[in-house]
Formats: structure tokens, C-alpha cells, sequence
């Protein structure tokens, strides 16, 4: 143990909880509904009947066992979700909006809290990352990497939006679980990051092999 002392974590209120379960399964759903229907026939029904779906009183198991799967989302795949319906609701072609800087990043700290998870970090390094998400020190890190983002990329106006909300959201009410780490990576939001990597680098191979054949 690394000493970290957790008696000033906050956490999010309890009464909260059960009502953003629900609500932020019902929006991430309806919003994959939405993206997935909208390729095929532009409506918005069958997305928005889910949502009312997942919303009603009876159907709490739902959400409940969505978050026993998958955990309860975190806040930045809640941002995408609202993305999504805002930009079918305004008639917007979605856009990537996320650095390729900050997939990696995402990617490389994802990496980090598995293993932190299976606790295979050396027996002479512990660096008790998920629990450092319940300190201060975890948010003041992503506020000096979110400004180094700013100074040194390109980033959308989006992004910048969706990222000061999510931080703002999370200070103010320490949702999904009061660790700055589950509020902005999820199972979905990770896996995400890998296949725009992924993208990333099949396009800059494909271009690199057009170049050869030209020259």
C-alpha cells in the first residue's frame, strides 16, 4: 500500500445513483438504436421507444442489469450519447470529434487500470491507480493533461464542450462513482478508442502503401 488516505473521497449522494443508472442506460441504448436504425430508414422512433422503455417506472432491472454487465456508463459516453440525438434532432451528419492524442491516451490509461485491477504491477512499483481516481491528485492529473491537450493539439470546439461539462458534472456531483477514472472511461468508451487507433493506423498504412506504388 502506497498510504493513499480515502477518508476524504466524495462520493456521488446515494439517492442519486439508482436515478442515473436509469437515466444514463436509457440515453447510451437509445442513442446506439438511434445510430444503428438511422443507417437504414431516417427515424427517430424506434430509438425513442426505447428510451421511454428503459425509463419507466417497472423496468428499473433493466438499467440494473446493464450496470451489472457493463457497469454504469460513464460520463463521457453519456456525452456521445446526447451527441448523437443532437446531431439527428438538428440534421448533422456525426462527426469524430476525439484527438487521435487522447485515444492513445485513453487506450494506454485503460491498459494501466487492468492491470492495476489484476494487481500485476512489480512487487516494488504499486501505484494504486484506481484509487487514485478518489484523490484530488487523480483530477488535478486530468486538469494538467486536458491543458496540455489544449495548448498542443488541434482539438474540435466539441470536444472542448463535451470535456469541460463531463469535468464539470463530475465535480460537482462525483458521478458515476465518485473516481474521476470511471467518469471518463467505461468498457464502450475504451473499446471506441482501440478501433479509432486502429483506424487511425490502417489509414496512414494504406496512405504509405499508395505513395510506394506511386513512386
Amino acid at each position: 500500500m502506497n498510504g493513499l488516505n480515502f477518508s476524504h473521497a466524495v462520493l456521488p449522494h446515494a439517492a442519486l445513483l439508482p436515478l442515473w443508472v436509469k437515466l444514463s442506460w436509457a440515453l447510451v441504448v437509445s442513442a446506439v438504436v438511434l445510430r444503428w436504425t438511422y443507417r437504414f430508414k431516417p427515424t427517430v422512433w424506434p430509438a425513442a421507444v426505447v428510451a421511454v422503455i428503459l425509463l419507466l417506472p417497472r423496468t428499473d432491472v433493466l438499467s440494473g442489469y446493464l450496470a451489472l454487465a457493463f457497469q454504469t456508463p460513464s460520463l463521457v459516453l453519456v456525452a456521445w450519447a446526447l451527441w448523437c440525438w443532437t446531431d439527428v434532432l438538428q440534421l448533422r451528419e456525426p462527426v469524430s470529434t476525439t484527438p487521435t492524442s487522447v485515444a492513445g491516451v485513453g487506450v494506454l490509461l485503460g491498459w494501466a487500470l487492468v492491470l492495476d485491477t489484476l494487481n500485476y504491477w512489480p512487487t516494488w512499483f504499486n501505484p494504486q491507480l484506481y484509487a487514485l481516481g478518489f484523490e484530488s491528485a487523480g483530477l488535478w492529473w486530468v486538469l494538467v493533461w486536458m491543458a496540455a491537450v489544449l495548448l498542443y493539439a488541434q482539438v474540435p470546439k466539441r470536444w472542448v464542450l463535451s470535456a469541460v461539462v463531463v469535468l464539470t458534472v463530475y465535480v460537482w456531483l462525483r458521478l458515476p462513482s465518485g473516481n474521476v477514472w470511471d467518469a471518463l472511461l467505461d468498457p464502450f468508451v475504451w473499446l471506441a478508442l482501440h478501433v479509432q487507433l486502429w483506424r487511425v493506423c490502417r489509414a496512414g498504412l494504406t496512405g504509405r502503401s499508395s505513395r510506394q506504388a506511386v513512386t
